[in-house]
């Protein structure tokens, strides 16, 4: 059996950071998508061959025409239509025609809306007014 190459890949420069200590939620998938695929992008294509979670993604650009970018979003359409988004870890020139892209799973913009928030208690918080006594709960 034979699979016809058909995944797209764009590469983003993005606001998101590696160490995720800030996201960004968003309303549903659609909003998300149109948030990422309006950033400044490169289209790397729609013919690639299925790309698989936190592995290396072979782009034909020179390595120089890539360093500002930070971050990839792709899909596998002969399998679904769920966009996979993830960091760019580093990238390594193979030759002049293509680099090595290296990518690590964003979690969490890949999975948000198939997460279920449950009920939590948070027991200590900050506050902008910090009036002595003015906050106080009995323990």
């Amino acid at each position: 059996m034979v699979i016809t190459p058909n995944s797209d890949v764009i590469l983003l420069k993005c606001p998101l950071e590696l160490s995720q200590d800030n996201q960004i939620n968003f309303s549903n998938a659609t909003t998300q998508y149109n948030y990422f695929n309006g950033l400044s992008k490169l289209v790397a294509g729609t013919n690639f061959t299925y790309q698989r979670k936190d592995n290396v993604i072979r782009v034909p650009f020179k390595f120089d025409d890539l360093v500002e970018y930070n971050y990839v979003m792709y899909r596998n359409d002969t399998y679904s239509s769920k966009w996979f988004y993830a960091f760019i870890t580093k990238m390594e020139y193979i030759n002049d025609g293509m680099t090595a892209v290296y990518i690590k799973t964003d979690v969490f913009q890949t999975w948000q809306f198939d997460l279920t928030y449950k009920r939590c208690f948070v027991e200590r918080e900050h506050v902008n007014d910090d009036t002595v006594g003015k906050h106080t709960v009995l323990e």
